[in-house]
């Protein structure tokens, strides 16, 4: 095929001698699936085909006129029967070498396992050397010992960024101390980091790894569920706020007692009052029947009061306890908001505080107020909407119907329920 290559570059030139025209510029060499080797003249030089019969035009368009000769037109049949027998030939020794390697495939999948394991064996290695903190060996106890215990645990990842000073902490998970802990905190205080190094201790520790800790005892899990982070699925039409709750389902339908669960800021989706509902709902869910090791984020810091219900139930804030600020617009002041904006959102923040007092509170006596004031105010929701439901709508006017809500508002808000009092603001 070489050999007929080069005869064919040999046509140009001796053609472009008998046509006295310079190849590679009005005069080129082309080829195509379909007409194979050609020569292609530029339109301005047509002129020099006219009446040559040594030359066969194929055809012509605005690109120029190709043709060929007869010498051409023979090396072209030629150069396609030697491609096709070429090709018929590597088909042939393809087809051996796959007849023989076939004996070896068991061999070169055992070989790739082996090489596998080797390369990752490798990478732990390395990563458990070269950290900044020397990674340690963990002691793993039998499933159901119901003990996660790790001692100046940091992230694998994070403590490996430049100019990153990592603050080590730990998390003691227990049938004696709390299989549940609620973990309040600032933003930016580093809860999520907290829950994923968790995570990842774990993970690496079950896998046969040693772990970014001074000290790790785990009990083997017989899954990791974590609801970390948000998103949406635009092309399944799922929103941020369906994610978090299909995910959430799915946790709650596999979780075992052998189970760790990582669930952060779930509820945050939706309005205050439905997520604080949620978040309370999922919490004694795990804590009474699954009982899973569990470190739940929220910024619902009415949640600590579970602590006082479910025993298991603990609240962590590195330190035990619950943390009764967010700062959210602090960080929104580090992220440059506008002065303007800041500004109203203190204010607005001040004037819930005045209206809804300190719903931190966690005393008994504070948790055992609210859980009545809840209770009363549904009683009263209910109430309310059962009357609204028998009004007859059809033989009042719209003026009667109207004064018959107004009298039932009136008479729901005379109860004076702070549950509900933000439904039914008086008029101004």
């Amino acid at each position: 095929m070489d050999s007929l290559e080069g005869e064919i570059q040999g046509q140009l030139r001796k053609v472009a001698n008998d046509l006295s025209i310079d190849s590679g510029k009005s005069l080129k060499l082309e080829t195509n699936t379909q007409l194979g080797y050609h020569f292609r003249l530029t339109l301005k030089e047509e002129k020099v085909l006219r009446n040559n019969r040594s030359y066969t035009i194929i055809d012509t368009n605005k690109t120029g006129v190709r043709f060929r000769n007869g010498a051409l037109k023979d090396l072209n049949d030629q150069h396609l029967a030697a491609k096709e027998e070429y090709g018929h030939q590597q088909k042939a020794l393809v087809d051996e070498i796959i007849a023989i390697s076939g004996g070896y495939v068991e061999l070169i999948q055992s070989l790739g396992q082996v090489l596998a394991i080797l390369d990752c064996t490798y990478a732990l290695a390395s990563a458990a050397t070269v950290a900044p903190v020397p990674y340690v060996r963990p002691r793993l106890l039998p499933k159901g010992s119901g003990m996660l215990k790790l001692q100046g645990m940091r992230h694998p990842c994070l403590e490996m960024q430049d100019e990153v000073s990592f603050i080590p902490n730990s998390c003691a998970l227990g049938d004696e101390i709390g299989r549940f802990h609620i973990i309040t905190g600032p933003n930016m205080g580093g809860k999520s980091t907290f829950l994923r190094s968790v995570g990842v201790a774990v993970l690496m520790a079950q896998m046969g790894s040693f772990v970014a800790c001074e000290s790790a005892e785990v009990s083997i899990v017989d899954s990791i569920l974590a609801r970390v982070g948000a998103g949406d699925n635009q092309q399944r039409g799922v929103s941020t706020f369906m994610a978090e709750m299909l995910e959430t389902s799915t946790i709650l339908r596999s979780a075992t007692e052998n189970s760790l669960i990582l669930i952060d800021e779930l509820g945050r989706g939706t309005s205050t009052y439905d997520g604080f509902g949620l978040a309370w709902a999922l919490s004694e869910h795990i804590a009474k029947e699954l009982r899973s090791f569990t470190l739940f984020a929220t910024h619902f810091h009415e949640v600590t009061s579970l602590s006082k219900e479910v025993e298991s139930v603990k609240n962590f804030h590195v330190q035990p306890g619950p943390c009764d600020r967010s700062f959210g617009i602090h960080v929104a002041e580090l992220a440059k908001f506008p002065a303007s904006a800041i500004e109203f959102a203190k204010r607005k923040a001040r004037e819930m505080e005045d209206e809804f007092g300190d719903v931190e509170d966690d005393t008994e006596e504070a948790v055992k107020k609210r859980k009545l004031q809840k209770e009363e105010g549904e009683e009263v929701i209910e109430g309310f909407l059962a009357k609204i439901s028998k009004l007859d709508c059809e033989a009042l006017s719209d003026e009667e119907l109207e004064k018959e809500v107004g009298r039932l508002r009136e008479e729901a808000r005379s109860r004076n329920n702070p549950y509900i009092a933000h439904l039914l603001p008086r008029e101004t």
